[in-house]
């Protein structure tokens, strides 16, 4: 025996056995040595559709040069990948794990295309197709950013063959039904952790909602019970008191898809948010615009009808009809109005980026931050800020957070009622509401509160998470796809950035709930509208013939999917609500009234695509606001915050976290927030100690999870941050990092004061 290995096999009591023994034993020794069989974890209701051994997984940032060999399988959940290698898990407890899905899973719904790799060219798989042949490398795209290469060099080719086939048509579902959600059985352990985020599909929700706001003129309408009136609005919203449900019938059939204006919020001071799409016209909306809107020679391409502004077309008599509708309408909603001023209607589709244009700029923002290796990131790295620019993304999240920012000036400074405009108001006004929603109500920065705000402004008000998101492949894909719902979730993370003080949840839990959007279990996020959900379930329940719904799970309960420890992260440390337990003096009453910003004008989006103002005057102005610190209000004051230039930052966690070329080894803000972690740690037990002091009682305290921090003072886990932890924690895995693909960045030229020109010799040298 050489080299230091110990062996704990006894091979000569193997060889003394029959030989069906000896496989047992074996495959038993091994189970013990590398702590279990090569199979994936399942969950109930979860089935191994095929599986190919032997088979290599790569790391995509490596070139191809190093893997671990394991076991592919392909299931009706996920695409799972099992080694008897170490796990990252095993390497500390830094990381984030999900109890759902392991460290080299795949969800289903998260495969974004699938590609063959052969002698150095690659080729996209089509969705449902049979492979015959080898493959060599399959290279799987995720829409979470990664990117994972498996090679089956070493897999017989039956087993090859029937995995990749398996992946080709079980990624790229064709209906709904197929997703795993209708298979999953979790017996009696059901919704577990969710009592305190109310789902708005009872009514019970919704008069809670009320009483919590207290607005005046207001009530709960059931004019769309059984969904009689409209196949995308909830069973139960809010209208005007002065509105009868007959009055609702009467006009939804004048508003595109019946939806007649519903209420999202209202402030203190009586201005309310209200929601409302286009009337309804006597053509089709392609035909009205060709026929009013331009010249009749000129040909409307779908993708641009939102883009084109609508300017005093002839009025038909239906038209006449569908006016009258809208200013009664308009009177009952500035009736609940204290002072009966009149509502400003915000064109969202004149001033907000077009799903279509949202998803363009998606593309190339995914393209940018999904380097197929090391060749592309240094390629990119060198001229980064301008194709990060070029991508229009952060010129997405800058329109909405200055027409939200705008809208919320508004309602609590100029005390106005404010009317969301949208063609079908499922998608902008989505981003719009809640935006204004959380800017002005620190209810929704909270954790139970936000996930409120959106399970009432997108899931039951009928946001079409199954086409944006993509859940079901279809041949008009490009016509549908948008990730509009991330674009919303970076608004709230600029917001996070700016206010930190002012969140309870971390840009973790933001993260996290991105990526549990794309897990076919969870219900809130897989259908068109609440009607879908229904249909879904009833068409379940009868292809199962046993009279039972399937279990449809909210991605609100937590407990599936993380432990209590892991939960711990969404907490923020430096959130005001918390701080203000040590610190009774902290300021709790904001401002009601907000001086209007420079940045806050309701211009259109067209003039933002330039990002330059055509006035020098609203130019210099820009410029000055842009350098200025937003305001550090209280945690529960209105926030308003800085929307362009030198505000807005690219979200690293949520879109480079796969990329170590990037990530910052002992720094960034994991650094930041495993010291504000046991900061805060260290004042409770300190309060606690001083408690205890004041009761004349002996010290009690538990070292447990108490204050609710991750990171605690008494046992910091015993590691030092500066080699623990990198700027993509918690999803990044453990481990030493090689710190020359470090110093070559053009950062770390800066930070070491050294010229961008140089950076070629520092990363060519690999100088510390």
């Amino acid at each position: 025996m050489s080299g230091g290995f110990k062996s704990y096999v006894n091979m000569n009591e193997v060889e003394k056995a029959e030989p069906e023994v000896q496989k047992k034993d074996v495959k038993k020794i091994a189970s013990e040595v590398f702590g279990g069989p090569l199979e994936p974890k399942l969950l109930p209701g979860e089935l191994v559709i095929a599986e190919g051994h032997n088979v290599l997984k790569f790391d995509s940032t490596d070139d191809f040069n190093h893997g671990i060999s394991g076991a592919l399988f392909c299931t009706n959940f996920k695409i799972s990948f099992v080694t008897a290698n170490r796990s990252s898990y095993d390497l500390g407890e830094l990381r984030q794990r999900n109890q759902l899905l392991s460290e080299h899973d795949i969800a289903l719904t998260c495969v974004e295309a699938v590609y063959q790799v052969w002698n150095g060219k690659k080729k996209r798989l089509p969705a449902g197709s049979n492979i015959q042949g080898r493959v060599g490398i399959l290279e799987i795209h995720c829409k979470d950013f990664r990117i994972l290469p498996f090679s089956f060099k070493f897999t017989p080719k039956e087993a090859e063959r029937n995995v990749v086939n398996a992946i080709l048509h079980h990624a790229f579902p064709t209906s709904l039904d197929l997703l795993f959600a209708f298979e999953y059985n979790p017996g009696k352990n059901l919704r577990i952790g969710i009592a305190d985020t109310p789902e708005f599909r009872a009514v019970k929700d919704w008069e809670r909602e009320l009483s919590r706001v207290n607005p005046s003129g207001w009530r709960v309408s059931f004019a769309n019970t059984n969904f009689k009136m409209s196949d995308t609005l909830p069973e139960q919203f809010i209208v005007p008191s002065s509105l009868s449900d007959h009055d609702l019938n009467n006009s939804s059939p004048h508003f595109v898809d019946g939806r007649v204006p519903l209420w999202s919020w209202s402030h203190q001071n009586g201005s309310a948010l209200v929601r409302m799409v286009e009337l309804r016209t006597d053509t089709t909306q392609t035909q009205y615009l060709e026929r009013h809107c331009l010249p009749s020679t000129q040909v409307v391409p779908l993708t641009t009808i939102r883009k084109v502004k609508f300017v005093s077309p002839v009025v038909t008599i239906s038209q006449l009809s569908c006016r009258g509708v809208l200013d009664s309408m308009l009177r009952a909603i500035e009736s609940t109005h204290p002072e009966r001023t009149k509502a400003s209607i915000i064109d969202l589709g004149r001033l907000c980026p077009s799903p279509k244009y949202i998803q363009q700029a998606y593309y190339k923002l995914r393209d940018l931050c999904m380097p197929a290796g090391a060749e592309d990131f240094w390629a990119a790295d060198q001229k980064w800020y301008s194709l990060l620019d070029g991508t229009k993304w952060l010129q997405c999240v800058s329109a909405c957070l200055s027409v939200s920012s705008a809208v919320a000036e508004r309602i609590a400074g100029s005390r106005q009622t404010v009317v969301l405009r949208e063609y079908d108001g499922r998608d902008l006004s989505c981003v719009v509401a809640s935006l204004v929603q959380v800017i002005l109500d620190c209810h929704t920065r909270t954790l139970v509160g936000f996930q409120a705000l959106v399970q009432r402004e997108w899931v039951v008000s009928g946001h079409r998470f199954t086409d944006r998101l993509h859940h079901v492949h279809t041949m008009d894909r490009e016509s549908k796809e948008s990730p509009v719902f991330l674009l919303f979730l970076d608004c709230v993370w600029q917001l996070l950035q700016q206010f930190p003080s002012c969140f309870e949840f971390t840009e973790t839990y933001l993260t996290t709930l991105w990526d549990s959007a794309r897990v076919p279990l969870f219900a809130t996020f897989l259908f068109n509208s609440e009607r879908d959900r229904y249909v879904a379930c009833m068409d379940a329940k009868r292809d199962k013939n046993d009279n039972t719904s399937p279990t449809l799970m909210p991605v609100w309960d937590w407990s599936l999917q993380f432990s209590d420890q892991d939960r711990l992260l969404f907490n923020n440390p430096l959130y005001g609500g918390k701080l203000a337990e040590y610190f009774p003096e902290h300021p709790s009453n904001g401002p009601t009234v907000v001086p209007p910003n420079p940045t806050n004008t309701l211009g259109s989006f067209k003039s933002r695509n330039k990002w330059k103002s055509k006035k020098k005057k609203q130019a210099s102005a820009s410029a000055q606001v842009s350098f200025v610190a937003p305001s550090t209000p209280s945690f529960n004051g209105p926030l308003f915050p800085i929307n362009i230039g030198a505000g807005l930052k690219l979200w690293t966690q949520c879109y480079m976290r796969w990329i170590p070329w990037a990530h910052t080894v002992g720094g960034g803000p994991p650094s930041e927030y495993f010291h504000q972690c046991l900061l805060v740690d260290e004042l409770h037990i300190l309060n606690m100690k001083i408690h205890s002091l004041e009761m004349s009682k002996p010290d009690q305290h538990n070292t447990s999870q108490e204050s609710g921090m991750f990171f605690t003072f008494e046992s910091p886990r015993g590691f030092d941050a500066n080699d623990s932890l990198t700027s993509a924690f918690p999803y990044s895995p453990i481990g030493s990092m090689d710190r020359k693909s470090i110093v070559g960045t053009p950062l770390f030229s800066f930070l070491r004061r050294m010229s961008v020109s140089s950076y070629n010799g520092a990363a060519a040298n690999g100088d510390d």
